[in-house]
This record gives C-alpha cells, sequence and structure tokens, in this order.
C-alpha cells in the first residue's frame, strides 16, 4: 500500500505538468510562434554558413561529408515545416477571435510552434559538432596515356603557370585532332594533383559557337555558385568569387575572342602580388592568340614515332599486335600513315584492336595511304580529322551501331550525349 501511494505521488505532479503544458498551448501560441522565428532565422543562418563552407571548400578537393548533407536536409525540412506553421498562425490572426473562437486550432498551432522550436534548438545545436568537409581525390579530366604524360609542351606550360608571373595568358595552339585538348587535360590534371600549387582551376570546353554567357554558365555550374539570370548578375557572382582568389581558367577550343571581363574573370594582367592570376586556352589559329592578347604560345606538334608508337600499341593491345607477324609489320605502316596525330592514333587504334585477321590489317593501310594523313600537315587543312572518323565509322560492327552514331549529329559540338536519349532517337 505504501509502494502504491508513493508511485501516485511521484506520477501526479507530472501529469499535471503536462496538463498544464497542454491548457496553456492556446494562450501561449504568439510567444511560441515568436521562439519558433527566432530559432529558424538561426537555423537559416547556419545553413548559409555550410553551404559557404563547402562552395569554398571545393576548389581545394572538398567535398561535403554525409554528415553534412543529412543536416542541410534536416534543416531545409524543418524550415519548410516551420513557414507552414507561420502562415498558419498569420491566417488565424486574421480571424475575429470574440465572433468565431477556435481553441482546438489555435491549440494544434501552438503545440506545433513549440514542437518545432525544440527541434530547430536541436538542429542548430548539432552545428557545432559537424564535419562539414571532406577531402577528396583531385579530380581528373581523363586518364593520361603512360607513353607521352610529361611531354616537353607541358614541361613548358606548367613552367609559364607556376613560375613566371609575367606570362598571364597562356595560348596552345595546333590544327585539329594534334592533340591540344589533350595537353589542356595534362595541365588541369597535374594542377589538381599538386597540393603545394593552391589555385580553383576551372576547365571550360568553349567550341565554335561559345558565347560568354555560356561559359559564365558552366564556370558558374562547376563553382556551384548561385544562379541569375542577366549576364551582369552572373559577371558579378563570378568576380567576387575569383577576385580575392588565385586560379587558373582552362579554356579549351577558342574560336575568336572571348571577353574575360564580361564574363567576370578578373584581369589576369593586373599584377597582384598575393594572387596568381593565369587564362590557358587552346585554338585552331594564331590570330585568335592574338585577340586575347596570349603572350607566351605554345605550339602542338605531331608526336614522334617513339610515343605514336606507344600510344597506338596502347589503344590496338600488344595481344592484338603480337598475335601475327604480319600484323606487327601492318600495325608499323599504319602508324606510319598515320602521321603522329594522336586523334588518328587514338581512333583508329580502338577501330582495329579486335582485328586478328592480317587480311584486316592490310585493307586498313591501304584505305590510309588513298587518305594521305602524312600530306595533311603541309596542306594546313583538318581533313585528317573527317579521314579518321569515316575509317572508325565504316569498322563500326553492324548497320544498328552506324545508324546510331550518325543520330549523335542530332546534338551540338560538345554536348554531353546521355544513353537513353540516344537510344530514344535510335527507336524514333
Amino acid at each position: 500500500m505504501e509502494l502504491l501511494k508513493g508511485a501516485v505521488s511521484s506520477i501526479v505532479p507530472l501529469v499535471t505538468k503536462t496538463i498544464f503544458k497542454h491548457v496553456a498551448y492556446p494562450f501561449t501560441a504568439s510567444d511560441n510562434i515568436r521562439a519558433l522565428q527566432l530559432a529558424t532565422r538561426q537555423l537559416r543562418a547556419l545553413k548559409e554558413d555550410v553551404n559557404t563552407e563547402i562552395t569554398n571548400a571545393e576548389w581545394e578537393n572538398g567535398a561535403p561529408t554525409n554528415q553534412a548533407k543529412e543536416w542541410l536536409l534536416q534543416a531545409e525540412t524543418i524550415e519548410k515545416e516551420a513557414e507552414e506553421i507561420q502562415l498558419k498562425y498569420q491566417q488565424l490572426c486574421r480571424c475575429n477571435w470574440n465572433i468565431s473562437p477556435n481553441f482546438c486550432v489555435i491549440y494544434k498551432v501552438s503545440r506545433s510552434a513549440a514542437k518545432m522550436h525544440v527541434e530547430a534548438k536541436s538542429v542548430c545545436e548539432n552545428k557545432a559538432t559537424l564535419e562539414v568537409i571532406t577531402r577528396m581525390p583531385p579530380p581528373l579530366a581523363q586518364e593520361i596515356p603512360v607513353s607521352f604524360s610529361k611531354s616537353a609542351n607541358l614541361e613548358l606550360a606548367l613552367h609559364f603557370i607556376k613560375d613566371d608571373v609575367h606570362n598571364n595568358i597562356i595560348g596552345i595552339w595546333g590544327m585539329g585532332g594534334i592533340g591540344k585538348t589533350h595537353l589542356l587535360e595534362q595541365i588541369n590534371n597535374e594542377l589538381c594533383r599538386d597540393p603545394r600549387f593552391k589555385v580553383v582551376v576551372i576547365f571550360v570546353t568553349c567550341s565554335k559557337e561559345c558565347s560568354e554567357e555560356k561559359i559564365q554558365n558552366k564556370i558558374i555550374e562547376k563553382l556551384r555558385l548561385s544562379k541569375s539570370d542577366s549576364i551582369e548578375q552572373k559577371q558579378n557572382t563570378i568576380y567576387n568569387f575569383l577576385k580575392e582568389r588565385s586560379f587558373v581558367i582552362l579554356l579549351d577550343d577558342v574560336w575568336n575572342r572571348v571577353d574575360l571581363k564580361t564574363i567576370g574573370i578578373p584581369n589576369p594582367m593586373e599584377s597582384v602580388s598575393m594572387f596568381i592570376r593565369k587564362v590557358v586556352l587552346t585554338t585552331r589559329s594564331t590570330e585568335v592568340c592574338g585577340q586575347m592578347e596570349v603572350k607566351k604560345k605554345i605550339r602542338v606538334e605531331v608526336l614522334n614515332w617513339d610515343d605514336a608508337w606507344s600510344l597506338f600499341k596502347e589503344k590496338v593491345t600488344e595481344e592484338t599486335i603480337e598475335s601475327n607477324t604480319l600484323i606487327q609489320k601492318y600495325a608499323v605502316d599504319v602508324v606510319k600513315e598515320l602521321g603522329g596525330f594522336p586523334l588518328a592514333l587514338i581512333t583508329i587504334g580502338r577501330a582495329m584492336h579486335d582485328k586478328m585477321d592480317p587480311r584486316e590489317w592490310e585493307h586498313a593501310v591501304k584505305l590510309l595511304k588513298q587518305a594521305h594523313l602524312n600530306d595533311i600537315e603541309f596542306s594546313g587543312s583538318n581533313q585528317s580529322v573527317f579521314h579518321t572518323l569515316k575509317f572508325s565509322y565504316n569498322n563500326l560492327k553492324n548497320d544498328t551501331l552506324r545508324q546510331c552514331f550518325l543520330h549523335c549529329s542530332l546534338w551540338p559540338e560538345d554536348y554531353e550525349i546521355k544513353k537513353d536519349d540516344l537510344i530514344r532517337f535510335g527507336w524514333g
């Protein structure tokens, strides 16, 4: 009996306290709403801090942790629910409670506000122990063939970027298919791999129909900056991000002059002792180098024999080349006909990787001799690309794949084509 009395005496205060709390909800609605507003405001500020930290860390190969992503998701959910609760309260305030009191609705809104206030405070407190950033491996543009990963042009470009403070705009030029993009990708990879060289590295493919606004959109997307509609707003967004940072902008396949100021890129030519500001571009024309006020030009030449043979063997595979002595002989003839063009070596090499019949290799040599790729360099044209493309197209396994390939022409140059979209067009 005594135990029962003791249990009752300990439970009664808790029950009483709970009852009074629920009874008070209709009368403390404004206080609960105000407390929720303050907590939500604090949560919103913390959320912006976390997003800013994530954005700033990206250029140092940082990425948000799963913990940070979950925290941001919780913060957004609370923020959204808090807005709904406050909206309901505002709607109630517009009613004349003297005429039509609805304590049941007021009770629910007040209780929801109190509960959400507790959750918002808890998420705010969790921010103190939140690990926002994790360091990721540097983003590589693509795998670089070992055979010519340390070319003289690469070393020269890296010298201009890292060690030469005077040459802030660097032009890499040469005819189509000769390896300019490949060299720019190597530069991107080397800069991202070097932990001592802490700069924002931005790789943008321009192409023939590019504009300043398209470059702006790509930079904003890569840096995860806030999006806007006008060119002027994008310009200010990019400029404000880069103005107090070291950066290297890599512009691939530039056909005409692009205005760096319009894009929002701080003038690389302005000497700022504490920052490194470099722009590296690739183009087929020396005229574009002049229009872009390039201070140092690097001309990309065809590969020497050793590099060309190594690259071709890598794409064909040694297994195929060494499967037959005649194939080895014809493979040497193919590389000679390709004249050291990296794009041609890669494309033809991939097309021949499963050809185990010497007659197929003999036929390939005849086709390439008819194309006269070795004469392309002296003519100054870009026909090597088309001859290589036609050879690769003819070597696709069947008409279905050839038809699928032709559908790629429906997309603009350098556009990222999704496989699912290509399949649907093929069905159509």
